[in-house]
């Protein structure tokens, strides 16, 4: 055999063996991650346990926003409301009912977010672009003026009344039960840190799969052009509508998780603010790549935990280190990330 032919065959690749070897890699990235995770609470500090619970439940608000911003097109001002409502439902039920169950909790808040977010969405998807941002706008300030001055607490009665005249608005939640087993106060944020990294990685691999599904692609066909989707058949309305009340789903059990998690539920959870945090996140770490949402949650609540250091002018330094952040990495920090990979590649090769 000569040497042309030699080296011409040795270059041949087995295609079972490469789709082998693309399976094989993923899988082990995510044991690896699965395997750090779960030793984390016994490595990290209560305190640092705790921003990285806050990390990871802001996250997941920021992948159900990001499929109607960043897969749909649609900018959304008003997820607070579902976020807010998946906190504030659980809550209730403790205050007024003999339930102390987590599960129950978080089932509830899930349950009525998405009653919610298919009300409301079934009106907003009938405008576009900046009448349907002005809507969620609407609707969000709506449900905050709710709690904000009342109205939602008057519905129960004269002891609804007093904890809003206690609170005002805001609302205490104690420890509950997981799995029915009442968890002593330094055992139950490495536990529902569990809880947390389980939800995260369901709500991950759920929206994952719809991103890949024709569901998926039909929404990113309407994102990049509505008309050309409505003419080959897509139900453009019927379509955003679905996207609608998935997004706010996963976000309500963001605010559930959250409600448990700092056990004080107030309005601002509530206020179209914290609409605009979410999409500050996104848009930090890219949109249209699907982790760029988890990226950006954790750099957004890094440099929050960074300005909380200044006790005066801390939301002036928040917005500078935002500014910088966003000048150094134009793209999103997905968008770099992708860069530097595709650089690192070209080197080793």
């Amino acid at each position: 055999m000569s040497p042309k032919k030699l080296l011409a065959f040795v270059d041949q690749s087995d295609p079972a063996a490469e789709k082998h070897s693309k399976f094989v890699q993923p899988v082990i990235l995510l044991v690896a991650i699965a395997a750090i995770s779960f030793l984390l609470p016994v490595v990290l500090p209560p305190y640092p346990l705790i921003i990285l619970c806050y990390a990871l439940v802001f996250a997941i608000a920021c992948l159900g926003l990001n499929l109607v911003f960043g897969t749909t097109g649609l900018l959304s001002l008003g997820h607070a409301a579902y976020f807010g409502v998946g906190a504030y439902t659980g809550a209730f039920l403790y205050r007024f009912s003999d339930v102390d169950s987590f599960e129950i909790y978080l089932l509830s808040g899930i349950v009525c977010s998405s009653v919610l977010a298919a009300a409301i969405g079934f009106l907003c998807v009938r405008a576009t672009k900046i009448h349907f941002t002005i809507l969620t706008l609407a609707f969000t300030q709506l449900v905050h003026s709710v709690f904000i001055d009342g109205a939602i607490f008057r519905l129960f009665g004269p002891l609804g009344w007093a904890l809003y005249l206690v609170g005002g608005g805001s609302l205490y939640l104690p420890r509950l039960t997981i799995l029915g087993n009442e968890l002593a106060p330094a055992q139950f944020i490495p536990t529902f840190y569990y809880v947390i990294v389980v939800a995260f990685a369901g709500s991950t691999l759920l929206l994952w799969r719809i991103s890949r599904s024709p569901f998926g692609k039909a929404l990113r066909a309407i994102r990049d052009n509505e008309t050309r989707a409505a003419y080959i058949g897509i139900p453009v309305r019927r379509y955003r509508w679905y996207a609608f009340i998935l997004s706010g789903t996963v976000v309500g059990l963001a605010g559930a998780l959250y409600g448990q998690l700092a056990r004080q539920i107030t309005p601002q959870q509530l206020d179209w603010l914290f609409s605009a945090e979410l999409v500050l996140a996104i848009v930090l770490g890219g949109t249209r790549a699907f982790l760029g949402p988890v990226l950006g949650a954790f750099a957004f609540v890094g440099l929050d935990e960074i300005a909380g250091h200044w006790t005066v002018g801390r939301n002036m330094v928040m917005g500078l280190l935002l500014i910088v952040v966003v000048f150094a990495f134009p793209r999103g920090l997905a968008g770099a990330a992708i860069i530097l990979t595709e650089k690192l590649g070209k080197t080793a090769r």
